[in-house]
């Protein structure tokens, strides 16, 4: 198993460092891993650019707020560890993107899928209101748990990332009571309590086809009319399985992606 998914990752890397290199990339040969981000937001802004992704670009704004206006966010945590404002300009898109999200949609309860150091649920908490709730579920930290579904490459290093990761952003931040920290996969944690529940689910677990669209069911499930879910890295190239499950879940659903971002989006009829 292990063996098939570094050579489908091999494959995944060699196929687009030939489609999204230039000469210019030959400056990071000796550095791979810069060379895989360089080629693949080469290839994430070709495709925003030539609007080439799938499904239709819109702004968060355009399709939350299309009478225009102002609305102010909050961005905390710029230059601490896991900050998604770095030499990858598409990440602060993303994290705009959703800090949007919560000034437009203003909701009550947060459901996302994905904690890591907690970099996203901190921004939900501080762009929402007082009395918001912001449920974040991940892996438990202190057990070894084989994920249910499969998994890809980018996900067995996601879960080496997660269980290194020994703190949280939001720790000792007056909106840290507002974030609740739920353990589990995804793949059979129970969502019964949370059904019809939640205004904004953010899908950010594991990137593999088999959880995205896992993640996706138990979100229809806990959303209503008017929620909003959202999913992150949709038209990266390495992690390929959320860009296939999200185009093929547009085939019944007006789904968006974010110029120039990573963040796919839906509003529920």
């Amino acid at each position: 198993m292990k063996l098939a998914k570094t050579a489908q990752t091999a494959y995944l890397v060699g196929k687009n460092v030939f489609l999204g290199g230039n000469l210019a990339a030959l400056s990071l040969v000796a550095r791979p891993r810069e060379l895989v981000r360089y080629v693949g937001e080469n290839l994430l802004l070709y495709r925003s650019l030539a609007s080439r992704r799938g499904i239709p670009q819109k702004n968060v704004y355009e399709v939350l707020a299309p009478t225009g206006g102002v609305e102010e966010i909050v961005l905390g945590n710029l230059s601490g560890d896991g900050a998604w404002f770095s030499p990858v300009s598409s990440f602060a898109v993303d994290i705009v993107s959703l800090c949007l999200i919560c000034r437009l949609l203003k909701p009550s309860k947060i459901f996302e899928i994905g904690t890591l150091t907690g970099y996203t649920a901190f921004h939900f908490a501080l762009n929402t209101s007082a009395d918001a709730r912001i449920f974040s579920l991940d892996l438990p930290k202190d057990t070894v748990m084989a994920p249910r579904l499969k998994t890809d490459y980018a996900d067995d290093n996601g879960i080496r990332r997660h269980a290194a990761a020994q703190s949280y952003c939001f720790t000792g931040s007056p909106v840290a009571s507002k974030i609740h920290l739920l353990s589990g996969d995804s793949a059979n944690f129970d969502f019964s309590p949370f059904h019809g529940e939640i205004d904004f689910f953010f899908i950010d677990g594991a990137h593999s086809y088999d959880y995205v669209r896992s993640d996706t069911m138990r979100a229809l499930e806990c959303c209503h009319p008017g929620s909003v879910i959202a999913w992150h890295d949709f038209d990266r190239v390495v992690v390929d399985g959320v860009a296939r499950w999200v185009r093929e879940f547009a085939r019944d659903h007006e789904i968006f992606s974010v110029p120039g971002g990573s963040l796919a989006f839906t509003v529920l009829k």
